[in-house]
């Protein structure tokens, strides 16, 4: 076939299928449709074997096998990336299933709950540092659940999530889960690949008796696009960015079932996620709605860094 003068072939010329391409197309987003490359099978098998062969004999001159590592089980050689991520979401471009978070912003996240920083523990007002380390364990085993525990994503069930907090709290927190936990939509699933991760947790005191933990993160999920025709990493790859505060309450002056941990002020900003998921308060990917119109964005660096103020302003509204 000669690709030289695509641009003149009779199917493309044609004014009906034209106009459905229009319609077809998302308003404001510029696809790149060229197919991306196909890489040799061959390579990809070659350079597998060059870096298990390497592995192996390096671990036999250091005296260990490799089933040794990291459990009793074979070791598996994970291939990572050193190479700059990108500080945006691309619209276009190849994803590889297998590894889909490269090339995104979330390309040398941790996985899991791995990629949320934890200071030292150390005293703060009234709390020891052995309270201090301990609500800090309990804060990052909410997050850890709110985000990534599947009977939660999938099965909507927060009560692993509610039952860790103090008793006179969780009637309020059962009144609208949705608001603080991540639900996926019904019909859709995550690759099985982790969760990208990253943020940090910070501490100060409250008042009396009280002290104050606040997370600010973001998750990059990754889902299945089953048939779905996928153009690039923000069909399928939503990112949550998520700000809250713990707050651990301790001491006398509180009443036996208010005595732990309470959910203080927060909030939750979207990146590339369905509008229709999220008017529900679920969480799908952007191919759920192919038809979306939104505004076009000025790209706002929080979105993908914690560290930056959180965004004012989504796709999904008016």
């Amino acid at each position: 076939m000669d690709d030289h003068n695509i641009e003149s072939h009779p199917d493309l010329m044609d004014p009906e299928w034209q106009r459905h391409a229009e319609k077809e197309a998302w308003t404001g987003l510029r696809r790149n449709r060229r197919r991306a490359r196909r890489r040799r099978l061959v390579t990809i098998v070659a350079a597998v074997v060059i870096v298990v062969a390497a592995a192996g004999f390096y671990l036999w001159k250091q005296g260990t096998r490799p089933e040794e590592i990291a459990g009793s089980g074979p070791a598996v050689l994970t291939p990572t990336t050193t190479a700059p991520a990108p500080t945006d979401l691309p619209d276009s471009g190849h994803v590889d299933l297998k590894r889909p978070f490269d090339n995104t912003p979330a390309q040398n996240w941790p996985e899991g709950i791995a990629g949320l920083t934890v200071p030292a523990p150390a005293k703060v007002g009234s709390f020891s540092e052995k309270q201090v380390g301990d609500a800090q364990e309990q804060v990052k085993h909410a997050v850890e659940v709110a985000q990534f525990d599947k009977d939660v994503l999938e099965g909507h069930h927060p009560d692993g999530y509610i039952g860790l907090f103090a008793p006179d709290s969780r009637a309020d927190l059962h009144t609208n889960p949705q608001e603080y936990l991540t639900y996926i939509e019904d019909g859709y699933h995550l690759l099985p690949v982790q969760p990208r991760m990253t943020g940090k947790m910070t501490v100060r005191p409250g008042k009396a008796g009280e002290l104050y933990l606040h997370v600010s993160y973001v998750v990059a999920y990754a889902f299945d696009p089953g048939s779905h025709v996928i153009e690039g990493p923000a069909d399928l790859e939503p990112f949550v960015r998520t700000d809250d505060d713990y707050v651990m309450r301790s001491g006398t002056g509180w009443g036996p079932g208010s005595r732990g941990l309470w959910l203080g002020e927060g909030g939750e900003y979207t990146t590339a996620a369905s509008c229709d998921a999220a008017k529900k308060r679920l969480l799908a990917p952007a191919f759920a709605d192919p038809y979306f119109t939104g505004p076009s964005l000025t790209p706002e660096p929080g979105r993908f860094d914690p560290s930056k103020p959180v965004p004012t302003k989504g796709n999904c509204e008016e």
